[in-house]
């Protein structure tokens, strides 16, 4: 089962043949994407059901292009984690993948970009999210791989403002539970993961 976001609704992919008595399941070889936009905005929830629950994702893929991007959850030694504030909200810093480029060094780059942090590095790999998104009237599928990061660094953070981020900050463990209440789904999911295994 995959969650799949747009505009904090839930797309849920699934292969449980239990919710095909649902009303709000429909065919995933039988609609497309606008089809679940248009039903998403009314029914605020859907369910999208393929028998091939091993390569569900990837059929979904074929519907919609996908744009690569990675983040990271970073920690410092004070137990404080990195935030930035970017279109009304606090946010995880993250970005687009770029060409030929791993996730991994993406991930490292665009949280270094975001927040002008130095010394970090990559513990492990964390989770992965999706959401949909709408550039110049197309959807497509964003999948963000988020890591779980360190950093030692105790400069002076310096938001990118050519990205449209107001702040960069490290905030405590109970800001970032205040904070998940209040961000972006995506981000509230991988906090609300992170936070319970602190």
């Amino acid at each position: 089962m995959y969650k799949v976001f747009a505009n904090r609704l839930p797309i849920i992919l699934t292969s449980d043949k239990n919710y095909l008595d649902n009303p709000n399941t429909y065919l995933l070889s039988s609609i497309s994407i606008e089809e679940i936009i248009k039903k998403l905005k009314i029914q605020k929830e859907i369910f999208i059901y393929s028998p091939n629950k091993d390569d569900i994702l990837n059929e979904f893929k074929i519907k919609i292009d996908t744009i690569k991007a990675a983040g990271g959850i970073v920690r410092n030694k004070h137990n404080e984690l990195l935030f930035i504030f970017r279109k009304g909200k606090w946010d995880l810093p993250k970005g687009k993948v770029d060409k030929n480029e791993k996730n991994k060094d993406a991930a490292i780059r665009e949280v270094i970009e975001e927040t002008g942090i130095k010394k970090l590095k990559i513990d492990k790999f964390f989770e992965k999210t999706f959401h949909i998104i709408k550039v110049k009237k197309k959807y497509f599928l964003k999948e963000t791989n988020w890591y779980k990061m360190k950093s030692s660094y105790d400069g002076k953070l310096k938001p990118q403002k050519s990205e449209g981020i107001r702040s960069a900050k490290w905030k405590t463990i109970d800001q970032a539970k205040d904070i998940k209440k209040k961000t972006f789904k995506n981000i509230s999911i991988i906090l609300k993961k992170y936070l319970r295994e602190v």
